[in-house]
């Protein structure tokens, strides 16, 4: 193998193991952020949601308790 043929391979592997790792790091960070922030938002909305309609429901169904006692 020619000297300018393995410091191309070596620079090539190099790279690329670099880009890789950077990107992977980026991508992972800015990925997660975003899904955990969006998750967490739907998450919220529909907990809030199904707990105000539960917490409406059980506090309408304690007033009809409450009339007929």
């Amino acid at each position: 193998m020619k000297i300018e043929t393995i410091n191309r391979t070596v620079y090539n592997s190099v790279r690329g193991s670099v880009y890789n790792s950077v990107y992977n790091s980026v991508q992972a960070s800015v990925v997660d952020s975003v899904w955990n922030s969006v998750a967490e938002s739907v998450r919220n909305s529909v907990w809030g949601s199904v707990g105000d309609s539960v917490q409406d429901s059980v506090g309408d169904w304690v007033k009809e308790r409450n009339k007929e006692a």
